[in-house]
């Protein structure tokens, strides 16, 4: 379905516009696939990314403020996150034998077998998602999207130039 179709538009905004609504409706579905996937495991999307980034760590864990750095909704609360998941049993904190102030976050065998469960479905997902671009297609894509981030990073006191603009 077309931009102007789904959103119900009588006339196609600027270009930089229809990319951001784009890139809102492109997320919004896939996260819709993903919630459907990771709730039928008894997982939300950010405890499956909090498990993804403490399995892919060091074997000794990550402190809470490393795993919030590398979250990709990093809106969510992570320490809240990490409770729920040591509830189920699938991390669990361990001290820090160089700095006892901090505990560090390691996987358990259960939130590893899970995690291993997951791949195929994680991976099957994916190329489902992807089907309508062959591998150039998707990284050249991945590239664009990542030259697109990058801008938007280097460019953060945009969003006051804006709002400034705004008011």
């Amino acid at each position: 379905m077309s931009l102007q179709e789904e959103l119900q538009m009588s006339n196609l905004p600027a270009p930089g516009v229809q990319l951001m609504l784009q890139l809102m409706l492109t997320r919004e579905a896939v996260v819709r696939v993903q919630e459907r996937l990771f709730e039928a495991h008894g997982l939300t999307i950010q405890q499956y990314n909090v498990l993804r980034i403490v399995r892919g760590g060091p074997t000794k864990g990550h402190p809470i403020y490393e795993i919030e750095r590398r979250m990709i909704y990093r809106f969510a609360n992570v320490t809240r996150l990490v409770d729920r998941l040591e509830l189920q049993g699938l991390l669990k904190r361990v001290a820090d034998p160089k700095d006892r102030r901090v505990s560090r976050v390691v996987i358990t065998p259960k939130g590893r077998r899970l995690m291993d469960r997951l791949d195929e479905p994680v991976q099957a997902m994916a190329a489902r998602l992807t089907s309508c671009c062959n591998d150039e297609e998707c990284l050249t894509l991945a590239h664009r999207l990542e030259q697109l981030r990058d801008h938007c990073i280097h460019h953060g006191g945009l969003d006051q130039e804006v709002a400034g603009a705004i008011n």
